[in-house]
Parts: C-alpha cells; sequence; structure tokens
C-alpha cells in the first residue's frame, strides 16, 4: 500500500482521481438500473457450493463450474454475511456495486502505469478514459463477476509485472506472483502472465553479468513462481485433494463444454464450428474507432521502436514492456485459434484485452509519425481524440442501460431490425427487468401473471422491491396460467410473440425487447377483433393436422396453432414442427446438414392468444418452396422424444420445379 500511494504521489494524481470519483458518482447513481445477467446468477450459485465445500458441508467434485475461482466471488459473498443482507434486492445491488468498484480500481492501475510507461499525464489520462469509456465493458462491470473482474486484475497484475521487473527484488516478485495466482483462479487465460514473466526472467539470464546477477535473477523467478503457484493452490479448493487437477483444469476451461449458440453474422454457431474471424470481428465491431485507430498506431510504433533498438526489446526496459503488451492482445488470441477453444456471447471471455489495447492506443496518441515534430498535429489529434471520447459518452448515455449493445459504424446499424438478425445485441437476459417494471406500472395494484423465460424473469425479479415482488406470479413456476409474456431476442431472429404488443425496445431499430398480452381481454376491442378475424379465416377451412390437444391449420404461408377448450391455466402443448424444403441449399447453412428447419413454437408462443374459451398461435413459414411438414408432439421423457407426422405439401407449396422424391 505504502508502494502504491507512493507511486500516485510521484504523478499528478488529481484529474485521475477527479475522473474516477465522478464515474464512481454516476455507478451509484444508475447501479439500479440494471438487471441480473444469466452468468452472475450461475457464479454465484457455484461459488456458494465451493464454499459450502471448504466449510465440510458438500460436495465439489460434481460441481462442473468448480474450476472458475472464488477468488472475487467469495468476498462478494463474505459482504452478504457480514452485512446480513437476506433481501434478494440487497444481495445484487451489492453485488453490482463492488464489482463496479473493482472495475474502476483496474482503471486506477490503468493510469498508474500508463503514467509510468510514457512519463505523461495527457496521456495517462487519456488511458484511464479509454479503459472507463468502452460501452460494452461497462455495462458489463455491473453485471459480469467473471470477465470484468478478470479484466481489472489483469491491469493490476501488468502495473505489478512492471513494478517487479523496475524494483528487481524478491518481494516485488512474490508479489507479482500472488496477483498472477488469482488471474489464474479467475480465468485459464491468467496462464499467460504465468508464462511471460519467468520466459522475460530467463533473457536477463542469458544477459547476466557475473554469478551475483544471476543469482538475483533465478531467486527471483523462484519467488515469483512460488507465490504463484502458493496462491492459485490457496484460493482453489478443487487442488486441494488432488494438486495434479491441473491437467484437468487446463482441459476443462480450454474446450469448456456448453451447447450455448450464438448468433454471428446472421449465423447460429456452436463450437467447434466457430469460424477464425469470430473473435477479432466482435473486437472490431463493438468497440469504439477511435481505441481500434490508435491501438494500431501504437501497435506500429511498438514494432517500428523495437526494429530501429533490437537490444532494448532483449533488456529489461519500457521497450520491452510495452511488447510485453503487444504479446499478451496477439498471442491469447492465437492460442484460442491454436486450440480450437470455445467461444460464445461475443468476446466476453477475452475482454481482459481490453487492458493491453488501451495502453497501446495511449502509446499510439503520443507516437502518432510526425508529432513530436509538428506541435500542431499533437494538438490536433488531440483534440479529435476527446472529441471520440465524446461521442462515446453519448452513445453510452443513450443506450443506457443496454450499453453492452453498443456496435461501431463497420456493421450496419440503420436498417431496421437488421442487426439483431446479425449478431447477439443481447445475451443476459437483463432487459426482463424493463418488461417487468413496465407492466408493474401499467397495472399498479394488479398481481400480473406472467410467461417467458422462467429463470430470466426470477432473476430480474429478484433485484426488484419486496412490494413489486409479491405482485408478480410466474406461470411455470407457480403451475398456474399466464396473462402476459415477456420475450427477448438473444440469438433470435424471429418475430416477436404473437399477441397484442403493449411495450417494445428497440436499440439501432432492432427489436430487443418484447411484453405482449396473451388474455385478450386485456387489450382495445379493436385488437381483440383482428384477431377474432384472424380465427375465423384460419377455421375456414380443414385443418391440415388434428390430435387431441391441438389442431394445425395452413393458410398460404401461415401456420396457425389452435388449442380448444383452452382454460386460463391452459397452454399449447410442446409441439415440434419442421420445414422439410426441397432444395436443402434454401436452408440456412446452421440447418442444412439436418435437413429441416424448425418452425415450432419460441417459449413465449406457447400460450398464444386467449379469448372466447380459446387459445390460438401463428407462425409464418419461410418464403422458399417446401416440400413437407413434421409435425407432432414433443414429450419431456428421454431427452424430448419427439411423435410426429410427416405432411406432404408439394403440391400446394412449390413455387418452382424441383426434383420429386420421397420425403426425407
Amino acid at each position: 500500500m505504502a508502494s502504491l500511494c507512493a507511486a500516485a504521489s510521484r504523478a499528478p494524481a488529481a484529474p485521475a482521481i477527479v475522473a474516477l470519483a465522478v464515474f464512481a458518482a454516476v455507478g451509484l447513481t444508475v447501479l439500479d438500473d440494471y438487471g441480473v445477467a444469466m452468468d452472475e446468477f450461475r457464479q454465484r450459485w457455484s461459488a456458494k457450493t465451493t464454499i459450502k465445500y471448504v466449510l465440510g458441508d458438500g460436495p465439489l467434485l460434481s460441481n462442473h463450474n468448480r474450476y472458475y475461482g472464488i477468488s472475487w466471488e467469495a468476498p462478494l459473498i463474505l459482504v452478504e454475511h457480514l452485512l446480513g443482507l437476506t433481501d434478494s434486492r440487497a444481495v445484487w445491488l451489492s453485488r453490482h456495486l463492488l464489482q463496479h468498484l473493482f472495475f474502476l480500481t483496474g482503471a486506477f492501475f490503468c493510469w498508474l502505469l500508463a503514467h509510468r510507461l510514457f512519463d505523461d499525464r495527457r496521456t495517462a489520462l487519456f488511458a484511464l478514459l479509454l479503459y472507463l469509456l468502452h460501452p460494452r465493458l461497462y455495462a458489463h462491470s455491473f453485471l459480469s463477476s467473471k470477465d470484468i473482474p478478470f479484466l481489472a486484475m489483469f491491469m493490476i497484475a501488468l502495473w505489478l509485472t512492471q513494478r517487479a521487473f523496475r524494483r528487481d527484488t524478491a518481494a516485488a516478485f512474490a508479489l507479482c506472483g500472488a496477483a498472477v495466482g488469482v488471474l489464474m483462479d479467475l480465468r485459464i487465460m491468467g496462464l499467460a502472465l504465468f508464462a511471460a514473466v519467468p520466459g522475460l526472467r530467463a533473457l536477463d539470464l542469458l544477459q547476466a553479468r557475473d554469478r551475483t546477477e544471476r543469482r538475483r535473477v533465478l531467486t527471483t523467478a523462484a519467488a515469483f513462481a512460488t507465490a504463484a503457484a502458493g496462491t492459485l493452490y490457496a484460493v482453489a479448493p478443487w487442488l486441494w485433494s488432488n494438486p495434479f487437477a491441473v491437467v484437468d483444469w487446463f482441459t476443462t476451461l480450454a474446450w469448456h463444454p456448453t451447447h450455448a449458440r450464438t448468433l454471428f453474422q446472421g449465423e447460429l454457431v456452436q463450437w467447434p464450428q466457430i469460424p477464425s474471424r469470430y473473435l477479432p470481428v466482435w473486437m472490431a465491431i463493438t468497440t469504439p474507432p477511435v481505441t481500434l485507430l490508435l491501438a494500431l498506431v501504437g501497435a506500429a510504433t511498438v514494432i517500428r521502436h523495437g526494429c530501429a533498438r533490437p537490444r532494448d526489446v532483449l533488456r529489461n526496459t519500457g521497450l520491452r514492456f510495452q511488447w510485453l503488451l503487444l504479446a499478451c492482445l496477439t498471442l491469447p488470441p492465437a492460442a484460442v485459434a491454436a486450440l480450437q477453444s470455445n467461444m460464445y456471447h461475443g468476446w466476453q471471455q477475452m475482454y481482459f484485452l481490453y487492458a493491453p489495447l488501451c495502453l497501446l492506443a495511449a502509446g499510439g496518441l503520443r507516437g502518432l509519425p510526425g508529432a513530436a515534430r509538428r506541435p500542431w498535429l499533437r494538438r490536433a489529434t488531440g483534440v479529435l481524440a476527446a472529441a471520440a471520447l465524446v461521442g462515446t459518452t453519448v452513445a453510452m448515455v443513450r443506450l443506457h442501460p443496454y450499453q453492452q449493445t453498443y456496435f461501431n459504424f463497420l456493421v450496419d446499424r440503420e436498417t431496421p431490425e437488421r442487426l439483431r438478425t446479425q449478431y447477439s445485441m443481447l445475451s443476459w437476459t437483463t432487459e426482463y427487468r424493463e418488461g417487468l417494471e413496465h407492466l408493474l406500472a401499467r397495472h399498479p395494484d394488479a398481481t400480473l401473471r406472467l410467461g417467458g423465460d422462467l429463470t430470466a424473469l426470477q432473476r430480474n425479479r429478484a433485484i426488484l422491491p419486496a412490494a413489486a415482488r409479491d405482485r408478480i406470479v410466474i406461470a411455470e413456476e407457480a403451475g398456474t396460467g399466464a396473462d402476459f409474456v415477456i420475450a427477448s431476442f438473444r440469438n433470435m431472429d424471429g418475430p416477436p410473440p404473437f399477441g397484442p404488443v403493449l411495450h417494445t425496445r428497440r436499440i439501432y431499430g432492432s427489436t430487443v425487447l418484447a411484453v405482449s398480452a396473451i388474455d385478450l381481454s386485456l387489450a382495445d376491442e379493436e385488437t381483440a377483433d383482428r384477431y377474432r378475424a384472424a380465427y375465423r379465416a384460419a377455421t375456414a377451412r380443414e385443418p391440415l393436422f388434428r390430435s387431441a390437444e391441438f389442431d394445425l391449420h395452413l393458410d398460404g404461408r401461415t401456420l396457425t396453432w389452435i388449442k380448444e377448450p383452452c382454460r386460463r391455466e391452459d397452454s399449447l402443448p410442446p409441439v415440434a414442427t419442421e420445414v422439410i424444403p426441397f432444395d436443402p441449399d434454401d436452408l440456412p447453412a446452421s440447418s442444412r446438414r439436418r435437413g429441416w428447419l424448425g418452425a415450432g413454437f419460441r417459449r413465449w408462443d406457447r400460450w398464444g392468444v386467449r379469448f372466447d374459451g380459446r387459445c390460438m398461435a401463428r407462425r409464418v413459414l419461410p418464403d422458399f418452396p417446401i416440400r413437407a411438414l413434421r409435425v407432432g408432439r414433443m414429450f419431456p421423457d428421454d431427452g424430448w422424444r419427439r411423435e410426429t407426422t410427416t405432411i406432404d405439401l408439394s403440391a400446394t407449396q412449390r413455387r418452382r420445379t424441383g426434383a420429386e422424391g420421397p420425403v426425407p
């Protein structure tokens, strides 16, 4: 701590402290605007399981997330207990506050490191603002208990690494090693620094001039490795019973098993089919352009100086550390590509790359070619960079509280509904909080019976005040019927729920949230009449398919499911509806292997709309020639067993000549 205070006192800290104070005040102001993310809910549960194991009250090896360490989660849970937080709202708000404050702590160390590297207060302040003004990272600083703490800890570890090589003492390297041990516990990519520090010490050993210097290099390297390994062992209970579990740790996290699919450039992709361009594209389209441009300039400057002074790259100098930053930015993505590691939900697993990226960008502003000889160019560049930061700030204010949906001009943000059909805009379902708050305000005294994503509704109900929580009944949780449904559009490109839409949220012209009525008595009479007319049109002819629980009607390219009689607590049964084309090439790439496209209910469509004692849902079929439909029930036993009937549509749905043949 004394060293940290001394480092801050040697630098002109006032601008940085003012900036951090402003961001802390803003964070307190907007703290209660965010919902509860999917990942933080799971992380808290996983950490509590691990803590129970440490206390001798439960198994650990059955927890498949045990390799995500508790070095950050345990303090959060400890705060809960020390403050006696039992109300779910207080628990989640406290977590969001502490996560955001740790993000700001990372910003402080970014400023310290930038000032040390560039010895310029303006450059250091610019690095600080680049770190803070990344829209996606800012929103996730409240919501992420894995990725943002790892980013902040990575920045702290970088500063400690630079400090250790500057001081060249065993104590400094031991402290650096302890930070890297925590880093590895948070995410496996902490191995990057665990490998880098001994590698740099090896270079120093080769250049040692005498036995005393060699002994010092070896001693400091040993102090680092011992502290790193010891800290990892201390904070990773999964190692206590089997120290050799590091092999399983590496293989599990390098190829993390998941069924998660992510929308990327219009296709739902899943590991191991994720293309190699996935990570660089996501980083490029969701990072402010000024940061990208200056980072390229900074990287080019580091390479140019390294080529001009190769000896400085090999020796313990500031230039060598900048080459370390360049390696931290480029080698982890290369390792991911080489190992074919799993990636999903954008680039959240690699947010730590922003630590070296913003430092290189700050160096790019300082090292712009010709700026040293032309003061006007340096001033003009500074003005343009400041204007770009203002533009990013404006974008963050406009997107609040969905800054994680930020995309820059490298993608089409103007065409309505275009962006959400190309990329996953919201992957953590925090938008459900807005849907809940809209219905609470719309019906201030009523009990709300809701359908949709069960876990998303549960999570976001938990952060609401107790009086609001008491008025929300989740249909699947309580075994009752639903009157409203909330739908989000993560990894989805389909229409909103079939029913009167009461509220929507659109970002860049793309719908990310829809709140709809299920009971038509909650809509106006004109709207109800439209649905009754749709029912009469659908039932004017014989059903295409009839079962004991529902009828299926086809009118042109519109499928209509009807269940009657239908009570309030009823919903349409899980229905398998599979579209088989004449030409498999008409299918999206992700569906060609199986040869059909699903056209059944989304989870929010299972209620359809309810009126006059019946339930009805509709779905428009894809606009390509259809050979057949497979229709039937899905049963939850045996992994959703399907009992389907194939219906030949070749005579009515063909729009061009095609080869006849048996339906697959």
